[in-house]
């Protein structure tokens, strides 16, 4: 079984983790997809859906920061929080990959974002595994 501490860093690797994904869609998708010249987009639609992105992840970092920081072990409301942190999490990464594969028909010019997409999608995915295990793993008696 995993320490309390571990489970700990556990959380705070994940909230670290949607940081990253939120910096990177703020600072390289975002201004991306607001000059996408495809004939069909609509960059103001998605431009709000990225900021939307963004400030969930930055919710969920904070959220699971407050539990790495304060969690004393597993309780109800502690796995409830991982849980419900797990599966908005994992909706952001489908999110994020549905739009990667939008944007992947949009032709050349939106290759880089597509592919930071992909990859900020992985990165949400990762930390919802370690969303998961941080809930299964936390140690009853701390």
């Amino acid at each position: 079984m995993l320490s309390l501490w571990s489970c700990r860093r556990f959380a705070l690797a994940s909230a670290a983790l949607l940081v990253v994904v939120a910096v990177v869609v703020a600072a390289s998708v975002i201004p991306s997809v607001r000059v996408d010249t495809y004939p069909a987009a609509t960059p103001q639609r998605a431009v709000a859906a990225f900021w939307v992105n963004v400030g969930l992840n930055i919710l969920a970092a904070t959220v699971l920061a407050l539990v790495g920081i304060r969690a004393g072990g597993r309780r109800r409301l502690t796995t409830a929080v991982l849980g419900l942190m797990a599966f908005v999490v994992l909706v952001l990464a489908i999110a994020l990959t549905d739009a990667a594969s939008a944007f992947g028909a949009h032709g050349p010019a939106m290759r880089a974002a597509t592919n930071l997409l992909f990859f900020c999608a992985a990165i949400d995915a990762l930390a919802a595994v370690l969303i998961i295990a941080t809930a299964i793993r936390f140690p009853k008696n701390a």
